[in-house]
């Protein structure tokens, strides 16, 4: 797994991972696409999502997450996997 380092790329990645993602966005806090954190293995990106509350648990989001890695999956063709960091 690497690094995506390429700027061009990474936005693409970003915006289509908030697209995508904003229409499963929680009440109450949001859920942040962290844009250093995006990582290439072959045909996968893997993209990390922020709770933007410390008190939230993963798996208060994780179905969310599912749900929009599904719709840019069909939607988009692409290969990318939203990952849910832990608050810090």
């Amino acid at each position: 797994m690497r690094a995506v380092l390429d700027e061009q790329e990474r936005a693409r990645v970003v915006d289509l991972a908030r697209k995508h993602l904003a229409p499963h966005q929680p009440e109450g806090y949001r859920l942040e696409v962290l844009a250093e954190e995006i990582h290439q293995d072959d045909d996968w990106y893997y993209v990390v999502v922020k709770p933007s509350r410390s008190d939230v648990r993963s798996y208060d989001y994780s179905q969310r997450l599912a749900e929009a890695e599904l719709d840019l999956q069909e939607k988009e063709n692409v290969k990318i996997l939203l990952v849910p960091a832990l608050p810090s």
